[in-house]
């Protein structure tokens, strides 16, 4: 009863952090919302920068290696061509 295959800690921690940022938006939102009624609740407010922090230091854990986009390769080729 060990781990499941392709189990990656990492990941599960940058989708918590996801799940909080979702959390944050929506406290802030509401923040909002009281705000323009007339009764605002800054606790809401407090709360959601508080879980918007700890869901972008969780997010931060997974540094996933971006794609290269192709733009400059024909730069590269070229280049390569020159050096041989």
């Amino acid at each position: 009863m060990g781990e499941p295959e392709n189990y990656n800690r990492k990941e599960l921690i940058h989708r918590i952090g996801t799940f909080f940022l979702m959390i944050a938006v929506g406290m802030l939102v509401y923040f909002i919302l009281s705000d323009s009624v007339g009764q605002p609740r800054f606790d809401l407010f407090c709360l959601g920068v508080l879980v918007a922090g700890i869901g972008f230091l969780f997010r931060s854990q997974l540094k996933r290696p971006s794609p290269s986009s192709g733009r400059f390769g024909w730069m590269k080729r070229f280049l390569k061509g020159k050096e041989e």
